[in-house]
């Protein structure tokens, strides 16, 4: 009862409402918008690769210019400084960018789409990154000890269970051309309700100005009396000296390349968990499509990483936030063996994979590595005897070289898996071919005489391949990721002990 007591606390539930909030929009945006965009919209494969391309050299500039913002106050904006103001200002019109997707420009003409995507993207990532932005700065400012931080983690992962289980409507509903405008409605609903509770927790929260040791441009404050422009350009000049030294520190190498796999390997699953099970499972029968069943499928693969998040966290306090990502890492390879074993016909065995993988690769995707990041900002700061930790550049800079996994996860999926199968030309054709095999029907279904190229009908052996290259893609990407990851991790070990080593006690996990 005692530990239940510690966990309440108004502040961090504040702050969780806005990781609620980020969260219902999120799950919707990740796992919706190439399947709309592709099915609804019509968008050519091809046009999906430019978008993201751009879309990659958006999030160079992005992500660093926000969190400078924040910390310098540029462009004369100073309400950008207080983080509450940014969570109550920025995040309705942060939930507002979410609805530009659900609103096609147009369904035939493909540069028209690519374009609506594109401009959708850049708008919805940079109020994503000034209000995420905002809510780690929040984070940090409102938890002086470890106890404190662990507490809004645990908030943040519960109510990321809490939101798989709102939208759970999404799941059930039909996915038909006739029946978007209800998908729209829900998104209108989403929307409003994260609006609401962003505002209503940056109303309410009360912030404490952080003190001087936690600020990483202290110095410069002490030069006040100078003038705003010397002042300025000091301080840009200094930001960029101390990111190219971060830059170059092994364990924060470390730090990027680890993350940088968990990502991608977190966006695959999250972009394309629909498509592989609708491709795998439902078309086999195993589940039926918009069915009560499928949906709590759903909602299982997408809740039961942070429930298990939850109960890794005292295994993570005692043995080390490395050695658990190593054991997920090898638990997720020996996952991958099974089901490789097993095959793709072997759909119950494919279904208990997509969950474990789901579960291993979204457990602690961002909680392990926040803790990971605190060693890495510790370490700085005593091998190069700073006076405060920079710990803003520290995060700001990890989200600039991570953030491109975001886009190059559903590249990679759909370059070296997907096309080589026919996704998503096959993808419609192949399903009324399984479901007229299951009911034994022989009549063409007009749909398919109109998505497909030659015959009207693709042949089984077209079918099968769509499904190997899909069962490729559900299986071997995964296991890329699990290595990388455990690479830069071992590396991060080992420089981890060199540290200790050189300087004394660095900190528990």
């Amino acid at each position: 009862m005692a530990s239940f007591r510690s966990l309440l606390s108004y502040t961090a539930l504040l702050i969780g409402l806005i990781s609620f909030s980020a969260d219902l929009i999120n799950y919707v945006f990740t796992s919706k918008y190439i399947q709309v965009f592709f099915d609804e919209y019509h968008l050519p494969p091809s046009y999906l690769k430019v978008v993201q391309i751009l879309f990659l050299v958006w999030n160079a500039v992005n992500d660093p210019m926000m969190g400078y913002m924040q910390d310098l106050g540029c462009c004369g904006m100073k309400w950008i400084m207080d983080r509450r103001k940014v969570v109550l200002y920025a995040g309705p019109v942060f939930a507002a960018s979410f609805l530009l997707f659900w609103f096609p420009w147009s369904t035939s003409i493909g540069w028209v789409t690519a374009l609506h995507l594109l401009v959708s993207l850049f708008i919805y990532d940079t109020l994503l990154t000034l209000v995420l932005s905002a809510y780690c700065g929040l984070c940090v400012e409102n938890s002086r000890n470890h106890e404190d931080r662990v507490r809004v983690i645990v908030y943040g992962e519960i109510f990321t269970i809490i939101a798989g289980l709102l939208i759970f409507p999404l799941e059930t509903m039909p996915h038909t051309n006739e029946h978007y405008w209800l998908f729209q409605t829900c998104c209108v609903v989403i929307a409003c309700v994260s609006a609401a509770l962003m505002a209503y927790s940056g109303y309410n929260l009360k912030v404490e100005k952080p003190v001087n040791e936690h600020h990483q441009l202290e110095k410069f404050q002490e030069g006040e009396e100078n003038s705003a422009v010397k002042l300025k350009e000091n301080t840009w000049k200094n930001a960029l000296q101390v990111s190219w030294q971060i830059s170059k520190e092994p364990r924060f190498i470390c730090l990027v390349g680890a993350q940088f796999f968990r990502i991608l390997r977190f966006m695959a699953n999250e972009n394309f968990l629909i498509v592989f099970t609708e491709s795998l499972l439902v078309t086999n029968g195993f589940f039926e499509k918009n069915s009560t069943t499928l949906g709590l499928f759903y909602i299982l693969a997408r809740s039961c990483g942070s429930i298990l998040f939850l109960f890794l966290w005292l295994p993570t306090n005692r043995f080390g936030t490395q050695a658990v990502i190593q054991s997920l890492n090898i638990l997720s390879l020996f996952n991958v063996a099974v089901v490789l074993f097993a095959g793709m016909d072997n759909v119950t065995a494919v279904a208990i994979f997509i969950i474990l993988e789901n579960a291993i690769s979204r457990c602690g995707w961002q909680g392990f590595y926040i803790v990971v990041a605190g060693e890495v900002v510790d370490t700085d700061m005593k091998q190069n005897n700073r006076k405060s930790p920079f710990s803003t550049i520290i995060f700001t800079l990890k989200a600039l070289f991570n953030k491109p996994a975001d886009q190059l996860a559903p590249v990679l999926i759909l370059s070296l898996f997907l096309e080589r199968g026919g996704y998503p030309q096959l993808t419609v054709p192949c399903q009324n071919l399984y479901e007229d095999n299951f009911s034994n029907s022989t009549i063409l279904n007009s749909t398919i005489i109109e998505t497909t190229s030659i015959s009207g009908y693709p042949s089984t052996q077209e079918c099968t391949n769509y499904t190997h290259w899909m069962f490729l893609a559900l299986a071997i990407f995964p296991a890329i990721c699990a290595i990388g990851e455990s690479i830069f991790v071992a590396f991060d070990q080992y420089w981890r002990q060199h540290v200790k080593g050189k300087t004394g006690h660095l900190g528990d996990d």
